[in-house]
């Protein structure tokens, strides 16, 4: 038998699971809609996140490695355009009813049966390994390229759908336009991409954009901005003093500002800078 306090607090998690359950499966019936709607997205989320916290607590192991990892699968429709169809929509379900299923078996028991746990995770190993393949199908390349030109720095961010065919693409390119690639960075099995191009001066934005778009690239902002690095410190005093890297970004693997007097916040999620103080996209770079 549990103490009494604990078998309280294992009912409040139970309580507060089944709730979270309940706006999780309403939101994956309805999939096509929630992708449509960044906040329905979000409070998915927000649900697999309580639940693998609360499991996390109480020492749930499988209950918390379910949720984290159906927690990922919830970012990843937030942040790609991803085409719903009938066959992702059921995978996630699938996904669903053994995260539901295992908080069943706490609700029964007021505990969890650790060698029960593992079997049903073991069972499930297959439908992640379907998920994930299909997911590498289904989901574009998150393209940033860094495109320096003169004092200027132009940063494109969108999507392309054919990783080795943008990249050939791109090269070609940047051929005509008498430039070169410096830096090819692929993260996260090919789903975020992050290209650095040298152009000589005076290159216009147009063009550079142009040989982006042709490249098969759905550009969805631009940003520019002065690469204080290349000008001279004597004629702009104002910028001897760098401009201090966030601390959310610090240690994070999709920070990539120049450390060598550019100055500048360069991040392949948030090029302007992060939007919030803890930024909500911050990996660890031993996530790589």
């Amino acid at each position: 038998m549990l103490p009494e306090q604990l078998q309280r607090i294992i009912g409040y998690f139970l309580e507060e699971a089944t709730e979270q359950l309940q706006t999780i499966e309403e939101g994956l019936q309805s999939l096509q809609n929630t992708v449509q709607a960044p906040q329905r997205v979000y409070q998915l989320i927000r649900a697999s996140h309580s639940i693998k916290g609360g499991a996390a607590m109480l020492g749930f192991s499988s209950i918390q490695r379910i949720a984290h990892r159906f927690e990922e699968y919830l970012k990843l429709l937030r942040e790609c355009p991803i085409a719903v169809d009938s066959r992702l929509q059921s995978l996630l379900l699938q996904i669903f009813d053994t995260l539901a299923a295992l908080v069943h078996k706490v609700s029964k028991t007021i505990g969890i049966d650790q060698e029960e746990a593992n079997q049903i995770v073991f069972l499930a190993e297959p439908i992640f390994g379907e998920l994930d393949a299909y997911l590498r199908v289904l989901i574009p390349t998150r393209l940033t390229v860094r495109a320096t030109s003169d004092e200027h720095i132009h940063i494109f961010s969108g999507y392309c759908a054919s990783l080795s065919g943008f990249l050939s693409a791109i090269t070609s390119h940047v051929d005509l336009l008498g430039g070169t690639i410096t830096r090819n960075e692929q993260e996260r099995a090919g789903i975020r991409l992050a290209i650095d191009i040298y152009l000589p001066p005076y290159s216009r934005l147009e063009s550079i954009r142009q040989a982006v778009e042709l490249s098969g690239c759905v550009i969805g902002t631009v940003q520019t901005q002065r690469d204080f690095s290349l000008l001279s410190i004597t004629d702009y005093p104002i910028y001897q003093n760098a401009i201090e890297r966030p601390a959310t970004c610090n240690g994070c693997r999709y920070y990539y500002g120049k450390s060598d007097g550019g100055y500048l916040l360069n991040c392949t999620v948030h090029p302007s800078g992060p939007e919030e103080e803890n930024c909500r996209d911050r990996e660890p770079e031993s996530a790589l």
